[in-house]
Parts: C-alpha cells; sequence; structure tokens
C-alpha cells in the first residue's frame, strides 16, 4: 500500500497474517508505516503519545468506552497512557508518530563481573521496574547469560 522507497525501511514482523510495519526510529520519537491486509484487531493497551493519519481505508478506535471510526485523510491523537483498543479493517493504511524514541524496541542493560549471582539479584528490582516503562519487555544481558522479564516474571536463560 505504499510506495517501494518505504519498504526499504526495516520491518517489524508481529507475527499477525496480513499485517505490515515498518518502523524507522529518530532521535525524538518512532515513525510507523503500517498496512493491514485482513482485518487486525489489537487488544487494549497503553503507550507513549501517538499521531496518527490514516492514508487508506479505516480503523475503529475505542478509549473510554467510546468508539469512532477514522477514514482516509483523517488524523487522531492518542495521549500517553490512555488506554484504549484498535480494528485496523482491511485494505487499511496509516503513518504514526510514537513520542518515544525506541518504542518497541527492548531495552538491554549489558554487565560483567564475579559477583553475577548477586549482581542479578539486586537488579531485578530495577528489571521490574524499566519493564514497566518499556512496555513489559526488558533484556539484561551478562557474561554467563540473559535475564529477561517479560509477562510479570523473571526468566534467566
Amino acid at each position: 500500500m505504499f510506495a517501494d522507497i518505504i519498504k526499504k525501511i526495516p520491518a517489524r514482523d508481529y507475527g499477525i497474517d496480513g499485517l505490515e510495519v515498518h518502523v524507522d526510529h529518530t532521535a525524538t520519537g518512532t515513525v510507523y508505516f503500517v498496512s493491514a491486509a485482513k482485518e487486525v484487531v489489537f487488544p487494549e493497551h497503553s503507550h507513549a503519545a501517538q499521531w496518527t493519519i490514516v492514508v487508506t481505508g479505516s480503523c475503529t478506535f475505542t478509549a473510554n468506552g467510546e468508539s469512532k471510526v477514522y477514514s482516509a485523510g483523517e488524523t487522531y491523537f492518542i495521549p500517553a497512557g490512555l488506554k484504549h483498543q484498535i480494528t485496523l479493517h482491511a485494505g487499511y493504511s496509516e503513518v504514526d508518530y510514537v513520542d518515544a524514541p525506541r518504542d518497541g524496541e527492548p531495552t538491554e542493560i549489558f554487565c560483567g563481573g564475579d559477583h553475577m549471582s548477586k549482581v542479578i539479584a539486586g537488579l531485578q528490582t530495577i528489571v521490574t521496574q524499566l519493564a514497566q516503562q518499556a512496555d513489559g519487555h526488558v533484556i539484561l544481558r551478562y557474561p554467563q547469560g540473559i535475564l529477561s522479564r517479560r509477562g510479570g516474571r523473571h526468566v534467566l536463560g
């Protein structure tokens, strides 16, 4: 649905059939080029502030119990932290700007040393706090493995 020049921007795979997303990070935010060949329903979620322009088709946006349909040429703004649900209808495309330079990317911390078990134990609290700021996904890499917090639990691998 977008010009070939947009397809040069790195794609992000959400594992959703019919959804194509190209993501470019800037120093101040993240730009998304999104298209849906099929209907795509995103569950309720929240994130940094977002401005969207609908390029083709339509979507249904729901927040605070109210739904609104947006069509080609219309724009909408989502304040930071607003819980919302969105359905992209088949043939839909949009361009988004999200007010977060690394939106959707995991936060990573690199460390090393002799007392790794003490470091890991002490960092679990920090990892939990970072996960709350990074939409729930933080990866801590260290020489002996990875500590990841996803879905409310720490995973050591």
